[in-house]
């Protein structure tokens, strides 16, 4: 991560214990300089006192959901009506679906579970500070790690790819994991090629000169993770969470519709997708799974729009 600066950033959490983990493992990271509240109402007058009149801007405010009185979304309105400039973030030791609606509702696109390694809730906060480290797959693997791309050029290449990285994986994760992977594999492939550029889903398509799509893996020493990417930069933010949405909060309507549900299907199994957009440029999306068998129920809500 880029040091050159420090990133003045304000926690909100009722809990004592967490705002001192929390400004423990900020403060310890060269370029952050952590502050912390313990309610809604005492982070809205610590952004009056010193964001609000210059004496000591804040770059980045993260808070917890669930607190009395005044909960995380609550938060954010204010925030938003203080300053509409200032980057904001939440944090949960709860269900991350539980509150999908809610952030739909919103407009919130990043929640943090607050049982996720450290190291990966800095460099979070870091992304949505400064929208580096987003693209790329190096950026979610171990330093040296090798990066394979496989490039598809038609529906027939998507599955001999996804078959490559299948075998790759089999001597890695163990059978629930091995379904989860390929699921997101080919739910997240299938995306790239029908939806992204406007195909028939099923058909036989081989991909226009300027229709790239590319799956690239990589494995460290804790997980394997998988990039799939398109060029057409047609998903947004919003579609990503209704869709999310749909599947966790489904009406009678989307239990009886034949797809949709690629997204929430592959965030449902894998360990971590992480979905990276720049509108008109290109998707990426991110699948992580670890080698240990551990499953966590709540997985992080991350998508970033450049």
């Amino acid at each position: 991560m880029n040091t050159d600066r420090s990133f003045h950033i304000l926690i909100v959490d009722d809990s004592r214990t967490v705002r001192a983990f929390f400004a423990d493992i900020f403060g310890d990271t060269p370029g952050f300089r952590p502050d912390t509240a313990a309610s809604g109402a005492e982070a809205i007058e610590i952004l009056k006192q010193n964001h609000l009149t210059d004496k000591d801007p804040y770059d980045f405010l993260l808070t917890d959901i669930n607190m009395p009185e005044m909960d995380g979304f609550a938060v954010i309105d204010a925030v938003k009506e203080l300053d509409p400039e200032l980057k904001t973030g939440m944090i949960t030791g709860f269900n991350v679906d539980d509150y999908i609606k809610m952030a739909l509702d919103k407009g919130v696109f990043n929640i943090i579970c607050k049982m996720d390694d450290p190291e990966d809730i800095v460099r979070t906060v870091h992304n949505l500070i400064t929208g580096d480290h987003i693209f790329g797959l190096g950026n979610y693997v171990e330093p040296g790690a090798e990066i394979i791309r496989i490039q598809v050029t038609d529906t027939a290449a998507l599955k001999g790819a996804v078959n490559r990285i299948m075998d790759a994986a089999e001597s890695k994760l163990n059978e629930d994991k091995l379904y989860g992977l390929k699921t997101g594999l080919v739910e997240m492939g299938t995306n790239a090629i029908y939806h992204a550029y406007g195909y028939e889903k099923g058909s036989q398509v081989t991909l226009k000169e300027s229709e790239e799509v590319a799956l690239e893996y990589a494995m460290d020493s804790e997980k394997l993770a998988v990039a799939i990417l398109d060029v057409s930069g047609t998903l947004t933010k919003e579609r990503v969470l209704t869709q999310l949405n749909k599947g966790i909060n489904p009406t009678h309507e989307d239990l009886i519709a034949a797809g949709g549900r690629g997204i929430y299907l592959t965030r449902f199994l894998c360990d971590k997708v992480v979905v990276n957009l720049a509108s008109r440029q290109r998707t990426e999306v991110i699948l992580i799974m670890n080698f240990s068998d551990d499953y966590k129920e709540s997985k992080p809500l991350l998508i970033n729009q450049i």
